[in-house]
């Protein structure tokens, strides 16, 4: 996910190669448990049979783009190729998760490689928390109870 201009002191010079190293470690795949998603997928999340989301590759896993452009190109010749309804498909950036929340700590053991929708679902809680934090203090109110 983009770092955002307010947040980039607080990331190592090297974050890029950082990251890029968590990237080869998990071979390019998401490390959340049971998710099948890798870098420049292309597919759909879709409810399995227990109800859950799961990704659906499009193509088998050795056929992955290599670039997000060759990605996007597949994803938009799959969408206008397909036959049936259903949500157009979708590229995977594999991004890089601060398991503690903290950018400054680049441990390899503190850092995980998720694709957006298990980053986004692993980071709701502290987003939850940050967003009402901005809030109160835009509207310069004082909190009555603690």
């Amino acid at each position: 996910m983009p770092i955002k201009p307010q947040n980039r002191a607080l990331y190592p010079p090297d974050w890029h190669n950082i990251a890029g190293a968590i990237r080869t470690r998990a071979n390019f795949r998401c490390e959340h448990e049971g998710c099948e998603a890798r870098q420049y997928s292309v597919g759909w999340w879709a409810r399995n049979a227990l109800g859950e989301l799961a990704w659906r590759g499009a193509w088998g896993q050795n056929d992955n783009p290599r670039t997000y452009s060759e990605a996007r190109q597949k994803a938009a010749e799959l969408y206008h190729d397909r036959s049936e309804e259903g949500p157009p498909p979708i590229v995977i950036v594999l991004t890089v998760a601060h398991l503690n929340h903290d950018p400054s700590d680049c441990r390899p053991e503190n850092l995980r490689a998720m694709c957006q929708r298990h980053h986004l679902a692993y980071d709701a809680e502290h987003h939850r928390a940050s967003a009402q934090a901005t809030r109160r203090a835009r509207a310069g109110t004082l909190e009555m109870f603690e």
